[in-house]
């Protein structure tokens, strides 16, 4: 919690020591600044995440309180089924409107499964590059005692997030301009990408420059309100939208009723039991191979935050859930050992 909070003071994003180290500037500064580039035509793109603090932006634009040229949901090919139902339910509320706005479905460039993709290439190729936060442990050589060693950096958000929309928003502008993707981007264009992160969610704020692209800026109009995730979902909640939060079904930051932010695993063991089953089955996986010493990953893997399997966290569920959806797991597990075989090859 920030510091601020902790006084229970009203927060403001000037006060924190990453707006006064410019590690993200208000919006009307990116825009200035790429006025004065001379990229006068600015395009707004919105990073719509299908979750609760996007949904707020997106109801803005819906009410003309903020413009975008592009709405884009990257596809991180492991989001609950409901998740994808609360896109569906937006979209259906943008044509209620009459808004023309293009609402774009972008995937990874590369591997197009998404974080399944990515975790199915890991467990059963030589690919080393692992992008999710998964909670560690270490093992003492000596003693055999295994501590608790932190976590691994957040990356699938840039990866299968952020990056997607980018290259998204830029072919979009390219086909516009009758060019091809890999050509110049014109020196008159530039981006301005809206990142759903609110006030509380300020130490997920990295940059307002893209690495990849110089002519692209990320801003944080929630931040710039000083409004929180809890505000957000107070907001949709009050107007009777869906409010369930975004996030991959297995990911690491799902909680427990004893640390629930809306966000926790009991959601996916009733709502999408075998998606529980599969999350069960990576966690298996990643420390059976890390096991073996051929990765590069030193630390035991675990995707929950307990650091045990997370068949053992929910014991009865595991089971009753394996008994009942056994077969289909399995189905789907060989379905994409052939699909990486193909696409990637085998260790």
């Amino acid at each position: 919690m920030e510091q601020l909070e902790l006084f229970d003071l009203a927060p403001d994003f000037r006060s924190h020591k990453k707006f006064k180290n410019r590690i993200f500037r208000e919006k009307a500064e990116l825009e200035l600044e790429l006025r004065q580039q001379g990229r006068d035509e600015i395009v707004y793109v919105l990073s719509f995440g299908g979750g609760t603090q996007s949904a707020h932006l997106l109801e803005q634009h819906l009410q003309g309180r903020i413009h975008y040229d592009y709405i884009i949901f990257s596809d991180t090919g492991a989001e609950p089924q409901f998740i994808h139902e609360q896109v569906e339910w937006w979209r259906a509320r943008q044509r209620s409107f009459g808004n023309k706005t293009p609402f774009i479905i972008a995937r990874h460039s590369i591997m197009k499964g998404g974080l399944e993709e990515m975790l199915m290439r890991w467990i059963l190729t030589d690919y080393q590059r692992f992008q999710m936060p998964v909670y560690c442990s270490t093992l003492d050589q000596q003693t055999g005692e295994i501590k608790p060693a932190g976590m691994m950096p957040r990356q699938c958000t840039v990866d299968f997030k952020i990056i997607p929309v980018k290259q998204a928003a830029r072919r979009m502008v390219m086909e516009k301009l009758g060019l091809e993707y890999r050509q110049k981007m014109p020196d008159h264009i530039g981006f301005i990408i809206d990142i759903g992160f609110s006030y509380d969610e300020i130490r997920r704020i990295n940059t307002d420059q893209s690495p990849q692209f110089k002519y692209m800026r990320l801003a944080y109009p929630l931040v710039e309100e000083n409004l929180t995730t809890s505000d957000s979902i107070r907001f949709l909640e009050e107007n009777n939208f869906p409010m369930r939060r975004s996030r991959c079904y297995l990911c690491p930051f799902n909680c427990d009723g004893a640390r629930d932010i809306g966000m926790d695993w009991e959601e996916i063991i009733e709502s999408e039991p075998l998606s529980f089953l599969k999350a069960c089955w990576f966690d298996d996986k990643l420390r059976e191979v890390q096991k073996t010493g051929t990765k590069i990953m030193r630390s035991i893997p675990y995707l929950h935050y307990s650091r045990q399997p997370l068949k053992e966290v929910y014991p009865s569920d595991y089971t009753r859930i394996r008994e009942a959806n056994g077969i289909e797991l399995e189905e789907w597990a060989i379905e994409w050992t052939a699909c990486i075989k193909e696409n990637h090859g085998l260790r």
